[in-house]
């Protein structure tokens, strides 16, 4: 016999409740009303919104799981089940707020204004270039069983596609011919055709008139051995020496007389044809270097963030969470000895591990097209065509785009088809945003009032054409890429000017909007 105490607890009642007093809670249950449109309500005090966040919505937007966003509240949402995703790269919340007069459709769709977040950059809804290496399974040795250990990938597997080479910005064969004073890497050295020795290069670049130059060269081989070290002199004058980050100073390059030619020919001299160039963010030292390689192993690649994403890993965390190793912490800039002999041990423990190791579980995720395919759902990929096809599988369709233009009119033909999903990314501002080195130069580029001014066409000529109770969701950031600044000043000085620059870049705003 149950006591009215016992009753009461089983029921979940605290003294002096009822079930009449009891307030449901708001976020397991949306309100319905077909009189009423659908809707979105960020719940206020909810903290920052992350990347995890906005994927929950999406989903569930889609009927794709039942687990409801805690973040916000959908009330009366219609049978459409549609989502568009548009990402607009390097729209940063300092850039909304101080030019958000240009984008009037943007005030006039999204009346509340965006959402701070955080930069999510492509990772939103693709995996990272760097996990395309996952795709090629360990092989087993031939008539073993399937418990044997398998064989680890050879070391030319790690090396960079050519279409992701592109991706990257490295030098092509097209560079050679359009750009002056570029060179091919020959190798005057021959070894066996089986062979593919590897080499880490690392350089120190300076600001010349002309742009980066490098002002130093090392060369490390895969037994870590320094085999060529050397001071350059730039071909044009100095404006800036970076010295915080190069160690480069006036008084070193004095009496240094080593031209870029020079380095190029002895490189060719005591390489052999088949290397394999090793480095971090190794496109930046080729470009310095005018230097044109297709066989190159980018530890920025096969490894992750541990921010998940594209978001590339710089080479101090990798030294640090895999290497337990401290380096670039020195007052007089980096050494590029140190810096090769890190990039190579991170490469021959990644061939040692194989592909899985250094890619974090974010980094590792399925895309969301076989996400999408696991639950019955097609989405539509219009990006730039390393992009867009890589991370396409199952129902979901990829449709290269050459200009946001082309995107834009794609995006619009394909919206009345079946598909649940479509993803859209915006690249009219990243040109504007590489080729400055300050907010200040980016808010003052002659060019940006255009690319707003085409941006917020775009975004209001997209929903238009939506169909009803399609969510819209439109968000800004990077999808990866930030330059560090020139700068003349004390170090603690330049730590703080970089922690500001990070910390701005490093946020996205979030717009978001269901088609009635």
């Amino acid at each position: 016999k149950m006591t009215r105490k016992n009753k009461r607890k089983k029921k979940g009642l605290a003294k002096g409740d009822s079930r009449s007093n009891i307030k449901p809670n708001k976020n397991a249950a949306k309100v319905e009303n077909p009189f009423e449109p659908c809707d979105i309500t960020i719940l206020k005090n909810f903290g920052e919104i992350k990347t995890k966040d906005i994927q929950t919505l999406a989903l569930h937007y889609l009927g794709c799981h039942r687990h409801v966003p805690e973040w916000c509240l959908i009330t009366n949402r219609g049978d459409g089940h549609k989502v568009c995703v548009v990402m607009v790269e390097a729209l940063y919340p300092f850039i909304y707020r101080t030019m958000c007069l240009n984008m009037p459709n943007f005030t006039s769709l999204f009346p509340n204004g965006p959402i701070e977040i955080q930069n999510p950059g492509s990772d939103l809804f693709v995996t990272p270039a760097s996990s395309a290496i996952l795709e090629k399974e360990p092989r087993k040795r031939s008539g073993d069983s399937a418990s044997s250990e398998a064989i680890l990938p050879p070391v030319q597997d790690y090396t960079l596609h050519p279409d992701h080479m592109m991706a990257h910005e490295y030098p092509t064969e097209e560079t050679l011919t359009k750009e002056k004073n570029w060179r091919r890497f020959t190798g005057n050295i021959t070894v066996e055709a089986s062979q593919y020795p590897l080499y880490a290069i690392d350089c120190e670049m300076c600001k010349t008139a002309e742009g980066s130059e490098a002002t130093q060269i090392a060369i490390v081989d895969d037994a870590l051995n320094c085999i060529y070290k050397t001071y350059i002199k730039p071909a044009n004058p100095i404006v800036d020496y970076v010295t915080a980050f190069s160690g480069i100073t006036p008084e070193i390059l004095k009496d240094v007389t080593t031209t870029l030619g020079d380095v190029i020919k002895h490189i060719n001299n005591i390489l052999p044809t088949q290397a394999i160039f090793v480095g971090h963010s190794l496109e930046n030292d080729l470009r310095a270097l005018k230097l044109f390689h297709d066989k190159v192993i980018d530890t920025a690649t096969i490894y992750s963030s541990g921010k998940g994403g594209s978001f590339k890993p710089g080479l101090r965390y990798l030294a640090m969470r895999f290497l337990r190793a401290k380096i670039q912490d020195s007052a007089n800039g980096h050494d590029p000895g140190e810096d090769a002999v890190t990039c190579m041990r991170l490469v021959k423990l990644k061939v040692k591990r194989g592909p899985k190791f250094g890619i974090t579980q974010a980094g590792a995720d399925t895309s969301l097209s076989v996400y999408l395919t696991k639950q019955s759902k097609s989405g539509v990929f219009i990006d730039k065509p390393i992009i867009a096809q890589q991370h396409c599988r199952g129902l979901a369709q990829a449709l290269p785009m050459s200009t946001d233009e082309v995107g834009v009119d794609t995006l619009i033909r394909r919206l009345a088809s079946k598909s649940e999903f479509y993803w859209l990314h915006l690249y009219k501002l990243e040109p504007i945003y590489r080729a400055c080195t300050t907010i200040h130069d980016m808010i003052n580029n002659p060019g940006l009032v255009d690319a707003l001014t085409y941006i917020d066409a775009s975004i209001k000529t997209i929903y238009n054409q939506l169909p009803a109770d399609t969510l819209l969701m439109v968000f800004s950031g990077c999808s990866g890429y930030w330059k560090k600044p020139e700068f003349n000043g004390s170090d603690e000085a330049m730590k703080k000017l970089m922690a500001n620059i990070v910390g701005q870049v490093r946020r996205g705003l979030l717009f978001m909007k269901v088609k009635n």
